[in-house]
């Protein structure tokens, strides 16, 4: 791009009030990728802003519904220098805070490998045999994601590089002092980051307000790498409130509300596994909902996947059309009752949501069932009908389908799994790397 600025219109973020939510919620949504795909590769960040995030992971794996052994993890970024048992090395760090939860294949990054060069070929062939599928990112104070400093090149694959001088005082606390931080890392490139199928960044405390503000409402460009991002189709920013106060102001930041929308696929008669018109018909009646009332967040929550891989809900988070409202993805729920269930831990994650309007069909008539749960959990629930379709046919199925609906929803409240209700302490502003 040779410095080229260019301008990307970004989805909004979700703001959420608290850094341990932040957190949180990106633990959540890892956990409901594991769910959806056990064979799931990811990538996961280091640093201060992902521990509620990790804590997450091993609260479910703890209690043996985290599916890992099938999943793949590689490392993000390592220390140029550091073996995989310095304490200090990111290697050690994702072996600390995944104590307790089995990935069936770790592939690391070696930072004391004698051919840097050679360590950076193996790592991207590693990365380079199958497409990465979620990759969780932070936000450094200079705008770097990974160890992609500023100036990093969009096709970059995995490298060396030159930490910046705010990288190193940023994590001089960790070495004991800035002597003693290296001056080298590895890193996986941006090339990776965009190819991957999704990308979740997170970002907490004031230090990164105005590298947030960078990333999101400035021209895009190598200066500031995670303004690359905006580009990608499945980007989701997730920031607490001190990251987000340099943001333009948005009503959706301040609401208590959620928007659902559920996704539709009528078997043999939607083409190709794709979402229906019935889908289409629910996005634009969301779309009229939010207007009138920005919600906090908007959520898609759908199962079906194309032959190239994608679920309901990302089709329909290519066809929403409202950038101003943030939009997140559950992709775990197989039906409406587990569409429910599923995305009930995102909502108790973000903490401050008392209102949820789910949007469907007016001839889904077992939705209110499914999801009356909610009410007990003391949300305030209300329904939103798009006027679409073929009545008389789903009017049919939905009065076949009655007698499983009890057993279908007491299935899926048996699989739920909550995130715990947290105590928050005063917000942390440390300027931490990530």
């Amino acid at each position: 791009m040779g410095g080229k600025r260019e301008s990307v219109a970004p989805e909004a973020p979700l703001v959420i009030e608290h850094a341990m939510r932040v957190a949180l919620l990106g633990g959540e949504v890892v956990a409901n990728r594991l769910r959806a795909r056990p064979r799931s590769r990811l990538i996961l960040p280091t640093g201060r802003t992902p521990l509620g995030l990790y804590a997450a992971l091993r609260a479910h794996a703890a209690d043996g519904t985290l599916p890992t052994q099938a999943a793949t993890l590689l490392q993000l970024d390592e220390y140029l220098g550091l073996g995989p048992e310095d304490e200090r090395s990111y290697r050690a760090y994702l072996r600390h805070e995944l104590r307790g939860v089995q990935f069936g294949v770790f592939h690391g990054l070696d930072g004391s490998a004698p051919d840097p060069a050679a360590e950076c070929a193996r790592h991207q062939a590693l990365l380079d045999q199958a497409p990465i599928d979620l990759v969780v990112l932070g936000l450094g104070r200079d705008g770097h994601v990974a160890f992609d400093e500023p100036g990093a090149p969009l096709d970059a694959g995995v490298r060396r590089v030159r930490l910046h001088p705010t990288t190193r005082r940023d994590a001089a606390g960790d070495f004991g002092g800035l002597e003693r931080v290296p001056e080298d890392a590895y890193t996986v490139g941006l090339r990776t980051l965009l190819e991957a199928r999704e990308l979740v960044l997170l970002v907490s405390g004031e230090s990164k307000a105005q590298a947030l503000r960078a990333m999101l409402e400035e021209p895009s460009g190598e200066e500031l790498p995670a303004s690359l991002l905006r580009r990608h189709p499945r980007l989701t920013v997730i920031c607490d409130r001190a990251a987000a106060h340099l943001l333009r102001p948005s009503a959706s930041s301040s609401s208590d509300r959620a928007v659902i929308v559920l996704g539709h696929r009528e078997p043999a008669v939607s083409a190709a596994h794709r979402i229906s018109d019935e889908t289409r018909a629910r996005l634009r009646r969301a779309e009229r909902v939010c207007r009138e009332d920005p919600p906090r967040t908007v959520i898609f929550t759908g199962y079906t996947r194309t032959p190239l891989g994608l679920a309901e809900a990302e089709q329909m988070k290519a066809e929403w059309k409202l950038s101003s409202v943030p939009a997140l993805m559950e992709q775990a729920g197989r039906n409406t009752a587990e569409n429910a269930t599923r995305t009930l831990p995102l909502i108790r994650a973000i903490g401050d949501v008392r209102r949820v309007t789910v949007v469907t069909s007016a001839w889904h008539i077992r939705a209110p069932y499914f999801f009356a749960p909610y009410r007990t959990l003391g949300l305030r629930l209300s329904f939103s009908w798009a006027v679409h379709g073929p009545w008389a046919r789903m009017l049919w199925q939905e009065l076949h389908g009655a007698r499983a609906m009890r057993g279908q929803r007491r299935r899926a409240m048996t699989q739920m799994r909550l995130p715990p209700e947290l105590e928050l302490p005063a917000a942390d502003n440390r300027e931490d790397g990530q």
